[in-house]
């Protein structure tokens, strides 16, 4: 896997003049890295991926983290070509906001789209599936620990 290098941002989400390098360097006391996620509606079901062995195949939300040099939307889009094979997608952002429990930054974006599943192009390496799950069913899943807490946090805060 190649490294991927981060920038670094201040408490008021200001990108400062300092990187990391993923999964090799730590986050710097009082610093953040930055995330793209987005929710991506259909009729009464949200689009979600089950990951890997590497991430204990629970299920998570399309996006990433935002590389070094990249804006939100140009990571949200990077990241939805690579996971999902997902090119032309029309979505809006609906927030930035600070993780609680770590020192993450998460942009959070929403779409409404009917997206055909068998259609889709998997990143072997990053995703195994993708399913349409209702409210109900992610709260179910969440309460059996099947979404991770970063994930978790956003859609319980913002599924409709």
């Amino acid at each position: 896997m190649k490294q991927e290098i981060l920038d670094l941002y201040d408490e008021e989400f200001n990108k400062i003049n300092k990187t990391i390098i993923r999964r090799v360097d730590e986050i710097p006391e009082g610093t953040n890295i930055m995330q793209s996620y987005i929710l991506i509606k259909n009729e009464d079901k949200y689009l979600l991926e089950q990951t890997t062995e590497r991430n204990n195949y629970k299920w998570a939300i399309p996006g990433g983290h935002v590389l070094s040099g990249e804006t939100p939307e140009v990571a949200l889009k990077r990241e939805l070509n690579e996971e999902l094979g997902i090119s032309n997608l029309n979505y809006q952002k609906i927030d930035t906001i600070k993780f609680p429990y770590n020192s993450y930054i998460f942009n959070v974006f929403y779409s409404e789209t009917n997206i055909n599943v068998e259609q889709l192009v998997l990143q072997p390496d990053e995703v195994t599936q993708v399913k349409w799950y209702s409210k109900k069913e992610i709260f179910e899943l969440i309460d059996k620990d099947k979404i991770p807490r970063g994930y978790a946090y956003i859609l319980k805060n913002y599924i409709k």
